[in-house]
């Protein structure tokens, strides 16, 4: 579990250098199938189905089913609740919570359906991820950020401080070098109890223009092909801080560093799969992804005050420069694999649907030397990729949803199992999801909720010591409600 703690320590802090890190590789290939209520109903289980636009993102092959041409619209509302305990005696737990509403789905479907098979063409966009989440925690633990600003500054001389943590904090006197020799001091010893806080705002998504084709061989045999264009958008604003109410640390009073991101960009990528009708009752699916291809912006800055008192009040603030970084990210590709039956019961009919996913995030890859001349980049690249072969690695997502039809009437109910990306934890990330919806000919409309819960670890500053660092535990649920209308033409 150690690990698992560590893995996610890049949250905390990494202007230094630049903000790319193995979590930012984790949040740009950690992506769900959806888009519409029905397959949000189902658990994101619907790789040997067909019939509905989403299937676009799973097997496009199923976009050969479609009987009549389409066009949907899905609404959603996103309800995140974070729970956030930093260890430490006597330390309480804060609670967060962030509502967001958004367009997860947009999207027409032309069929041309023939006796004995057809075609059908789709265009349209789907939310692939949800970034939005805050959290924030309060509470007392041993160190202080700055013993972090003396690491960054230390063997240095002044100008060859980095301008957005080590800089900063000499230009606010939160380090400073007594004996010119490099190695800089702080107001703290590494056992001051300091009270400390932070609030981090993320708002953000994935959302992916995609085009497809499917093609329906006699009702036996279908295959499809998409490409996706995903745009990628992203703030985060972390606000932390640190303070000496009582007045036991000489001279320090408070300190308040705050970290500005915004990642910006676009990718490309391909699917292809097939789905197999042996038998009406039997369905087999396969597809295959292409890594996505982004080329992403980060747009960063810092800022840093810190008041203290050597026996006459002082305060000083400093802002940094506006950072810029453009580079290259390519995600993992994917493997899915689907069965699935359909059954009819008298006036009772519908379908269960059971899908494997195997992806290997230890394949993400950076390339920090296609828009830069600095030969650092060349090893700054190699040390990210590094990171990643030692963090990440395979895993498989089982999702198994299931839909019954009564007349109008849809029932739909659906879970998913998934690995965590990070190799060393252990733990399970658990997905149930449940949907009702009602259809006619020309007309539908369908209701998905979805509830996740997950552990995450979080450091809010990097150590050379790992063991001395402050850790942050939060517990998220996440509610996400979809409602899709649909017009058949």
């Amino acid at each position: 579990m150690r690990y698992y703690v560590f893995a996610l320590f890049f949250i905390g802090l990494s202007f230094g250098t630049k903000a790319q890190n193995v979590t930012d590789a984790v949040r740009w290939s950690f992506t769900n199938p959806g888009g519409t209520a029905r397959t949000l109903g189902v658990g994101g289980s619907f790789g040997a189905m067909g019939g509905d636009y989403s299937v676009i993102n799973i097997n496009p092959a199923g976009l050969a089913a479609y009987r009549m041409s389409e066009f949907t619209i899905s609404p959603s509302l996103s309800h995140n609740r974070t729970s956030s305990f930093m260890v430490g005696s006597g330390n309480v737990e804060t609670k967060d919570r962030f509502n967001s509403f958004s367009l997860d789905n947009a999207a027409l479907v032309f069929a041309n359906k023939k006796s004995s098979g057809g075609s059908a063409f789709a265009f349209g966009f789907s939310k692939i991820a949800d970034l939005n989440k805050n959290f924030s925690y309060t509470g007392s633990s041993n160190g202080s950020i700055t013993r972090r600003f003396a690491e960054r500054a230390n063997g240095r001389d002044v100008e060859g401080l980095d301008d957005f943590e080590a800089y900063p904090a000499y230009a606010v006197g939160a380090i400073y070098d007594l004996d010119e020799d490099k190695n800089y001091e702080t107001d703290f010893s590494p056992f001051d109890d300091v009270r400390k806080n932070q609030k981090v705002d993320q708002e953000g998504y994935i959302n992916e223009l995609s085009f497809g084709w499917g093609g329906n061989f006699g009702e036996k045999f279908l295959l499809g092909v998409s490409a996706g264009i995903p745009f990628v958008s992203f703030q985060e604003l972390k606000q932390y801080g640190e303070s000496d109410a009582t007045g036991d640390i000489p001279v320090f009073e408070s300190l308040n560093y705050t970290e500005y991101l915004n990642t910006s960009g676009a990718g490309i990528n391909f699917k292809a799969g097939f789905i197999y009708a042996p038998i009406r009752a039997l369905r087999f699916g396969g597809a295959v992804h292409s890594p996505t291809w982004f080329t992403l912006n980060d747009d960063y800055y810092t800022r840093l005050d810190y008041r203290y008192n050597d026996g006459e009040a002082q305060y000083y603030d400093n802002r940094s420069p506006d950072g810029s970084f453009k580079y290259r990210l390519s995600t993992p590709a994917k493997a899915v694999g689907s069965i699935g039956t359909i059954y009819k019961l008298g006036p009772i009919q519908g379908f269960i649907n059971g899908d494997v996913e195997w992806i290997d995030y230890n394949n993400n890859r950076f390339n920090f030397t296609s828009f830069s001349d600095d030969n650092a980049e060349e090893q700054n690249t190699i040390d990210i990729n590094n990171e990643i072969e030692s963090f990440l690695g395979s895993v498989v997502n089982v999702r198994l949803g299931t839909e019954l039809a009564w007349g109008v009437l849809r029932l739909r109910a659906g879970i998913e199992r998934g690995d965590s990306p990070l190799s060393a934890d252990t733990k399970k990330i658990e997905t149930t999801s449940l949907g009702v919806g009602v259809r006619d000919d020309r007309f539908f409309v369908d209701l998905g909720v979805r509830f996740r819960k997950y552990d995450e670890g979080y450091v809010p500053y990097v150590l050379l010591d790992p063991s001395e660092e402050t850790l942050v535990n939060n517990k998220i649920e996440q509610t996400r409600v979809v409602v899709t209308a649909g017009f058949k033409f």
